[in-house]
């Protein structure tokens, strides 16, 4: 959820659904999350060679990553648990208790906890230990792929509670987690890696509102790795314990994840209900893809000091926008930022309805805000939107706003086909009327009809943004040339456009590129109605995207988004 300007004017509140009950093997886990409050989110130390984000950053641009895991992992390991298989078709792993149901293994000193091979109607896993970083819980995939989701249930993977445990199906010999038949995109394997990670997360859109792995009950100091998400009708990552003020979610690592065709957003990190909320410290998400979402591609709010975000590809977003869940969920990042200095970097985000950025400052009391705190959003490539970029509300919360060497193109003024009384922007860049939070911009380069800034505050500062050309960039093999020339003529299917006011039915002419239940079509005939999997007279199915979004080496603009494999 939420709250959205509509080309810089009056606020709108509007809250996201999803949320799962549970029941009988299906427990209540955190699921799609709502609220009525508005998204919030901030990052600041580095994965992977990066520095924080209060300094330089020489080596953030480079393709370098460190190839071993972290936290003690790069070894074999003393002690191991595999998790018993009830009998049926796609039986549930149903653990709310891990230590309660299993008596007799040291949660506190097991070193890998296993998970079969098989698919999966559900996983639940809760009542984790809390371990030190040092000597993390490893939960991997065992014997194969672990496959879960596409059975309508109440949640699809979900885990509560912990500290200090990963989740991987990062294949690693010497360590034994994963499977070599399952290797990702390991290597550089990237292209065309649907369906090779050691966990499938893959619901098949089998329900409304279901998002594909939820974490929760007061879990932190965690980490995800080689998972691939798909096809969740609600966010494909949730990550929060909702009204609980006091569980700070800290050191979480999210890294090498595939997550794509989502029927929200990719990632929904922090509660967007009203306060108390817990807050994020040292979140890191970095060399992930967040791919064809239908809202947004990144939602982060509540965050707080040392978070970090960098090196990602986003989208395209808003792929959802004529028949989102509701109004105005049609942006790529939505960011909220509490307290502490936080960093956006180096990542590129492509496609969104309204927004490329909305910022939200979020005013929380208690918070430990300093006179230093800042959001720096710097060296990043934004392209193709149906109506502006970045909009930052003017919320009092004393942190600097630093906007600087950014990249914007790919401006297309289709706002109006949705909402018909939408008014044409008029810079790329708005600032909240009278914010006093200080903002710098600067060196930020503007492709675009408009101006990168027209209206300003006491509390703007702006210093060679200049509007120039900028080059698109290249991709190893993504969607096709037709997509690369411009990502938001790929839409997901509707018979209509449900957030328009009249909801009219939605034509597609003769070549229309459209997603629909997570497979690629191509319109043959102008058609109205006509669901794509049901009328192949009308529709023709097309092979699966490669999803290789590396830059090629001819690309301009080098150094950003995806780094070398490890």
């Amino acid at each position: 959820m939420r709250i959205r300007s509509l080309a810089f004017g009056a606020l709108l509140v509007c809250a996201c659904g999803g949320g799962d009950s549970g029941g009988s093997g299906d427990a209540p886990a955190q699921t799609g999350g709502s609220d009525a409050a508005g998204g919030r989110s901030s990052m600041s130390t580095g994965g992977r060679g990066s520095t924080p984000a209060s300094g330089g950053r020489a080596g953030s641009a480079t393709g370098g990553r460190a190839e071993a895991p972290t936290g003690g992992r790069s070894e074999g390991p003393l002690s191991t648990f595999t998790l018993p298989v009830p009998d049926g078709d796609a039986p549930a792993l149903y653990h709310p208790d891990l230590g309660g149901d299993f008596p007799d293994v040291d949660f506190e000193k097991l070193d890998r906890l296993y998970i079969p091979a098989g698919e999966y109607r559900t996983v639940l896993l809760g009542g984790l230990p809390e371990r030190e970083a040092e000597r993390p819980l490893v939960i991997s995939n065992l014997g194969g792929q672990v496959r879960v989701g596409g059975r309508a249930a109440n949640y699809v993977f979900s885990i509560n509670g912990g500290k200090g445990w990963v989740l991987t199906g990062r294949y690693d010999e010497a360590a034994q987690t994963g499977d070599a038949a399952f290797p990702g995109h390991a290597d550089g394997a990237y292209a065309h890696s649907q369906g090779t990670y050691g966990f499938l997360i893959d619901d098949a859109f089998s329900k409304a509102g279901l998002s594909g792995l939820a974490i929760g009950g007061g879990a932190s100091d965690f980490e995800l790795e080689f998972l691939e998400v798909a096809r969740a009708e609600f966010a494909g990552i949730v990550a929060k314990t909702d009204d609980d003020g006091d569980a700070v979610m800290r050191n979480v690592r999210v890294h090498d994840l595939y997550v794509h065709d989502t029927g929200s957003e990719g990632i929904y990190f922090g509660s967007t209900q009203a306060q108390p909320q817990h807050a994020f410290e040292g979140l890191q998400i970095y060399d992930n893809r967040f791919l064809r979402t239908g809202t947004e591609a990144l939602q982060v709010g509540q965050l707080g000091n040392d978070c970090e975000i960098h090196h990602n590809v986003l989208g395209p977003g808003a792929v959802r926008w004529r028949s989102a869940f509701a109004d105005y969920q049609d942006g790529n990042v939505q960011y909220g930022q509490r307290y502490g200095s936080s960093s956006f970097h180096h990542n590129i985000v492509i496609g969104t309805g309204d927004l490329f950025v909305e910022l939200f400052p979020t005013v929380v009391d208690g918070d430990p805000r300093a006179a230093g705190d800042s959001v720096r959003f710097e060296d990043n490539y934004f392209s193709d939107t149906s109506a502006s970029g970045v909009y930052t509300h003017a919320d009092d919360t004393g942190v600097t706003l630093r906007f600087e060497r950014n990249l914007f193109r790919g401006f297309h003024w289709t706002y109006p086909e949705v909402h018909p009384d939408a008014s044409e922007p008029v810079q790329v860049f708005g600032v909240g009327s009278n914010s006093p939070n200080p903002h710098l911009l600067k060196d930020n380069v503007a492709d675009s009809p408009y101006p990168f800034l027209k209206w300003t505050f006491p509390s703007v500062t702006e210093e060679n943004n200049v509007a120039g050309s900028v080059e698109p960039v290249r991709f190893v093999d993504f969607m096709g040339e037709l997509l690369d020339q411009n990502y938001r003529k790929l839409e997901w299917w509707t018979d209509r456009a449900t957030r328009h006011p009249e909801t009219p039915p939605v034509v597609y002419p003769a070549g229309a590129l459209v997603v629909h239940r997570g497979t690629f079509y191509e319109a043959l005939v102008e058609s109205s109605g006509l669901a794509p999997d049901e009328h192949p007279e009308a529709w023709r199915e097309l092979p699966p995207p490669a999803d290789d979004v590396r830059l090629a080496p001819d690309s301009p603009h080098q150094g950003l988004g995806l780094r070398a494999a490890p």
